[in-house]
């Protein structure tokens, strides 16, 4: 058996120069047709062997092709005969390789999915080239597909790409619609520290942007608060300091003084016990109470006001609602609804207070007016410190914007809820849910 090809060759050059020398020099044709038959047979093998290779051959490059394009799990392929059996033995060898590095490419994004599920944040790793290699469903939400170049939020894309150029880890933040993020670029480096990828997590601040928004809100409402009262203590105290004056204007300008200084006084007490609520620094002083009772005390301390407008107050409230709560808390937050229901109803309007129980068996309170209404658009906001639908009503009304928080503070103390009901033009209703406790 011949063991190369120069073997070969060498062998095809002896037989062709037997088959001239006997036919040109000795003419001897039998032993030159046997030659030619050994040669047809010889080739004819070769031939065969061949073919097999080539075949086995384009088999490998098949089972390859299959994993550049496909990128299907390659399989072992068989040994066809023991001439090629070095190259079939390579090329299994190779297929193991390749079947263990994808089952690990398999695990590893098994994990990487997991992970990204549990979090919940929008994650995306970016290979060299800018093609994504992974993304879950959070980020997909922003895009679907495998090229940055095609995302559509002009901020994302040029985050993304700037992550691939410098190759650094990165803090950028990202407005995307309402939500706020900030996204962490990390570059992923081989053994050699080569950057072959970036991988980059959004982190959803959107609530700590809305947070530093109330912040600055709170404080340039309350310095505001602040500076008006004082204001005008300073000047009156200016004005009485720099000459003299009637008695008359004496007698007036302390009035002044003495009522801003309340009003500031109240402003510093609803801040300081709304503070207190909200860190859960006031402890309830719980008693068995009855609540329309409550409610007829709150009534009686705004009707001097209501009568002045010409207003009716209606109480629809059984004799005998047992509650147990803190009874100095309860009846300032009634107060503060009575008072807002007041001041924001015309003349000669009339305001119902409802006691009873919800159709899911809870204490229900009801507070109604037909005044002005609240805008759909300040209903939200109702509830936040300092906001008042109609600033200058509210300034003129002795309004600080902290009466609703502290309502709802006192609600939430109590373990209950307050919802409202608005249609400008024909009033409001407050209403208040509490879990029944006795």
């Amino acid at each position: 058996m011949l063991k190369s090809d120069h073997q070969a060759a060498l062998l095809n050059i002896c037989l062709i120069g037997i088959v001239i020398w006997n036919t040109f020099v000795w003419n001897i044709t039998e032993l030159t047709l046997v030659i030619v038959v050994i040669l047809f047979i010889r080739n004819y093998a070769l031939h065969a062997r061949n073919k097999t290779f080539l075949d086995q051959l384009e088999i490998y490059e098949e089972s390859a092709e299959r994993i550049l394009v496909d990128e299907e799990l390659p399989y072992i392929q068989p040994i066809m005969s023991a001439d090629n059996e070095l190259i079939g033995v390579e090329f299994n060898r190779l297929m193991r390789s390749l079947q263990r590095q994808f089952a690990a490419n398999r695990s590893n994004n098994h994990i990487i999915r997991s992970v990204s599920r549990v979090i919940g944040t929008p994650m995306v790793i970016l290979n060299s080239s800018g093609k994504i290699d992974y993304a879950n469903d959070s980020f997909k939400a922003w895009h679907w597909g495998r090229d940055i170049r095609h995302i559509a939020n002009k901020e994302l894309r040029h985050i993304l790409q700037d992550a691939l150029l410098r190759e650094i880890p990165l803090k950028q933040e990202l407005n995307i619609g309402k939500d706020f993020y900030v996204a962490h670029s990390n570059p992923i480096q081989d053994d050699s520290k080569k950057t072959v990828g970036i991988v980059i997590l959004f982190h959803d601040i959107t609530e700590l942007k809305n947070y530093q928004h109330l912040q600055r809100e709170f404080f340039g409402n309350a310095s505001h608060e602040l500076k008006t009262p004082i204001s005008a203590i300073k000047g009156c105290a200016e004005i009485l300091l720099n000459g003299e004056h009637s008695l008359e204007t004496y007698t007036e300008f302390l009035t002044i003084i003495q009522d801003e200084n309340l009003r500031l006084e109240r402003l510093v007490q609803d801040l300081l016990l709304i503070n207190r609520y909200e860190h859960q620094q006031i402890e309830l002083r719980r008693e068995n109470l009855l609540l329309n009772r409550l409610l007829t005390n709150a009534i009686v301390k705004v009707l001097n006001v209501a009568n002045l407008k010409k207003q009716q107050i209606h109480l629809d409230a059984p004799t005998h609602v047992p509650f147990a709560g803190d009874a100095t808390m309860l009846e300032h937050c009634f107060l503060n609804l009575l008072t807002n229901a007041v001041h924001y109803s015309g003349e000669g309007s009339v305001i119902r207070v409802k006691l009873g129980e919800a159709p899911d068996g809870k204490i229900q309170l009801e507070f109604k007016d037909n005044g002005v209404g609240i805008p759909p658009s300040d209903v939200p906001h109702i509830f936040e410190r300092f906001y008042r639908v109609d600033k200058a009503r509210s300034r003129h009304s002795g309004g600080s914007g902290l009466g609703l928080p502290i309502v709802l503070s006192i609600v939430q103390a109590h373990g209950g809820s307050i919802s409202v009901k608005s249609t400008q033009g024909i009033g409001t209703t407050f209403v208040i849910q509490f879990e029944k406790n006795l």
